[in-house]
């Protein structure tokens, strides 16, 4: 789904990374881990289209669709919390607003009216309120406020919607930057496993271990300018690298002996020389 070939970014004279070549593919779900000031959100970034490599490409098929959750909450300050959900589908939004404009007229078009039912049938529309009702629910918004406008919720709040609405639109790549920072316990069980059943990609920042243990299939890790990726969760991740750290500390262990016993021959070779 997602080809990343030889991609690199640096901020000034720093280097985030270089020469990456990676492949995410759809079913998949990648957790991006590194340190601070690694690069993890500057790559979701450049994934979704916000920033410019230095150098290299990203290639995705034509009509893939990348989400990613909305951080300007106060852009819907008035819009009720369930029809804010909604808009994650746009096309669908729009269709049941017209629905409601042309049923309220004298005389709608018959012909406008037919074309505007298949396209809420097209995106399942009809069940649209109780999916939504059903996603902020799992994510902590109770049934009384859904008809409420967003300005009734505090920030933290918010941004469950704002989640909600991301997951709405099911896009072909879903990128996550610090989902479960908002959550709590449920709302983070129920993310769990919506994002386990997730049919397309699903790339996510975090630094909540146990959320990337249990949603991850692959790890990718950004480190010293480099990013490779990993099978399994982070674990799995865990071991991998304490394994790579054995063997560079033997391999760096049998340099050093070989660089001493060539140290020892050259300096015996001195000696018999003199």
């Amino acid at each position: 789904m997602i080809s990343v070939n030889n991609l690199s970014k640096s901020y000034g004279s720093q280097l985030l990374f270089a020469g990456v070549n990676l492949r995410f593919d759809p079913g998949k779900r990648y957790g991006i881990v590194g340190g601070n000031g690694s690069g993890k959100s500057t790559f979701l970034r450049l994934l979704s289209g916000l920033e410019t490599a230095d150098q290299g490409d990203i290639s995705l098929p034509g009509r893939v669709v990348v989400g990613s959750v909305n951080q300007d909450h106060f852009a819907f300050e008035t819009m009720p919390i369930l029809k804010v959900v909604l808009d994650g589908r746009p096309d669908l939004a729009a269709a049941l607003a017209e629905k409601e404009e042309l049923l309220q007229q004298k005389n709608p078009s018959a012909e406008r009216l037919i074309e505007v039912e298949e396209i809420i049938a097209h995106h399942d529309g009809y069940q649209a309120e109780s999916r939504i009702a059903a996603m902020l629910e799992g994510l902590g918004i109770p049934a009384e406020k859904h008809f409420q406008p967003m300005q009734v919720l505090s920030g933290g709040y918010k941004l469950r919607v704002l989640l909600a609405q991301c997951l709405f639109g099911e896009p072909d790549v879903l990128l996550l930057d610090e989902p479960t920072n908002h959550l709590d316990i449920l709302s983070i069980r129920w993310l769990e496993e919506y994002l386990e059943t997730y049919r397309g990609v699903v790339l996510v920042v975090s630094h909540d271990r146990r959320f990337l243990n249990t949603i991850s299939t692959h790890i990718v890790d950004i480190d010293y300018g480099t990013m490779k990726m990993y099978v399994g969760n982070y674990d799995r991740f865990l071991e991998a690298k304490e394994q790579e750290d054995v063997i560079r500390r033997q391999e760096a262990a049998r340099a050093e002996k070989r660089i001493g016993e060539l140290q020892h021959f050259v300096t015996r070779f001195k000696g018999k020389a003199s």
